[in-house]
């Protein structure tokens, strides 16, 4: 399922929860790790005094030097390759083309990146590239503990972008013994139970679940409910009036959730 995922790092605690995450996946689907860190001269310009140019440099050592520290932290006993960039640009455009020139298929990120004057927020990054990327996106808060994935939530409304984020649930909870909870909001279930038989054909442990309500607080509800280490989504699900949307479902829920959330886009 995964060959190459890209983790962004600015040295944060959620950064680095992301790269646990990123690094315990590479090593289920035996993936190359890329690190990268971006240095941004504009944030630098501004406030800088002196030597704008050796300040840049500077930063790109420092930066480098973290993004190191930061993975051989979580990669110290991990049998798969990582590699390491800084690269200088616009963040959003640097990290669209790494996503090219790494060939990455899954990039995990933080979803709140260091504060002050000489580091660039992750947030934003994070939210634009759920936007516009072209591969799925795993977005984790700071979060305690290891990279254990044991329940994993496919929320699914029948369309083709939940069916897609259902081979990546799917593809996950078989690498990792994980039980896989399929909820559907409303009142058809067909698509879920649909879903549930064919993970359990590829012999995952698989659970239906019906909720009622707005489907973010569904989703955010049941997540807590059943202690899921996983939310995955689709970025994007059927129109119409009666059909869940879940490109806002998916926004919602990203803002809101405390476990890791994998977003597939089209």
């Amino acid at each position: 399922m995964y060959d190459s995922i890209l983790i962004p790092t600015d040295g944060s605690d959620a950064a680095s929860t992301a790269a646990r995450y990123g690094l315990a996946l590479a090593e289920r689907f035996d993936a190359t790790v890329h690190v990268l860190s971006i240095v941004d001269p504009d944030r630098f310009v501004t406030d800088a005094v002196g030597d704008v140019d050796d300040l840049i440099r500077r930063q790109e050592k420092r930066l480098h030097e973290r993004a190191r520290a930061d993975v051989d932290r979580v990669a110290a006993e991990s049998p798969v390759p990582v590699e390491t960039h800084v690269v200088e640009g616009r963040p959003s455009a640097v990290l669209a083309s790494a996503i090219d020139d790494y060939g990455a298929d899954l990039v995990a990120m933080g979803t709140h990146g260091r504060s002050g004057v000489d580091r660039y927020l992750f947030g934003s990054l994070a939210e634009r590239t759920l936007r516009t990327a072209h591969v799925p996106v795993l977005t984790v808060r700071e979060v305690e503990g290891d990279a254990t994935v044991d329940e994993i939530l496919i929320a699914t409304d029948g369309s083709d972008g939940a069916e897609r984020a259902s081979a990546h649930a799917v593809a996950i909870a078989a690498a990792s013994g994980a039980r896989l909870h399929v909820l559907t909001v409303g009142d058809d279930d067909g698509p879920a139970r649909s879903l549930a038989a064919r993970a359990r054909e590829a012999g995952v442990d698989a659970t239906v679940a019906v909720r009622t309500g707005r489907p973010h607080e569904a989703i955010l509800d049941y997540a807590d409910e059943a202690g899921v280490d996983l939310v995955t989504l689709g970025s994007h699900g059927r129109t119409g009036v009666e059909r869940v949307l879940l490109g806002s479902v998916a926004e919602r829920v990203l803002r809101a959730a405390t476990t890791p959330v994998l977003v597939v886009g089209p």
